[in-house]
């Protein structure tokens, strides 16, 4: 487990204009605000989306992050008590899905408004916008979880050229969704798989 000092160091670092510092808070705070999101919420992927959309509203007003008083941990629980609590009242109410509201930002115009909804109509266009051949090695390996040999085999195409495949795709995918930060488009991406094999 990260120490509380290693992950405080990697938010001042996040701070002071280092994004690649991000990912250690994401991959430190995920499992703990899914786990909490889970309890409420017995829906695997509407808990998952819920603890998404709460890492992006920090990564969206950082500037809000380094004025609060206190540790980040706390700042982002009551975040996704509020994405819970919202969540619930749209249940109860039968209204509007809950990926149609958008994030609301806390003041910060450094980036759009932004919604899972919306992450998920990004990603589809940038599925759209990749060659048949692209595509559907990049879906073999991310929804059917295949290896690069294992598509190697039953495409007929050597492991270098799709390797290539996927590297092209996902450059396109990271391009059409620059608006997110990396992690989160990762993060989307694997669940995004995991969810077709459900299906």
């Amino acid at each position: 487990m990260v120490s509380a000092k290693i992950i405080d160091r990697h938010i001042n670092m996040w701070l002071n204009g280092d994004e690649a510092a991000f990912k250690h808070i994401f991959d430190h705070y995920y499992p703990r605000l899914l786990s909490a999101s889970l309890r409420p919420i017995k829906n695997h992927q509407d808990a998952e989306e819920l603890v998404m959309n709460t890492l992006l509203k920090i990564w969206q007003n950082k500037y809000r992050v380094g004025q609060i008083n206190g540790h980040l941990t706390d700042y982002l629980f009551g975040i996704l008590r509020q994405e819970i609590a919202g969540w619930a009242r749209k249940k109860v109410l039968l209204t509007t899905d809950y990926t149609d509201v958008p994030l609301q930002l806390l003041g910060s115009n450094d980036h759009p408004q932004l919604s899972m909804k919306e992450l998920q109509a990004g990603y589809q266009a940038a599925l759209d916008k990749l060659s048949t051949k692209q595509r559907e090695i990049f879906l073999m390996s991310r929804n059917q979880l295949l290896t690069q040999k294992e598509i190697a085999e039953q495409t007929g195409l050597s492991i270098h050229t799709v390797n290539n495949h996927i590297s092209s795709a996902l450059k396109i995918i990271r391009r059409e969704l620059k608006e997110y930060p990396h992690v989160i488009v990762f993060a989307f991406i694997t669940t995004q798989s995991v969810t077709a094999l459900l299906n």
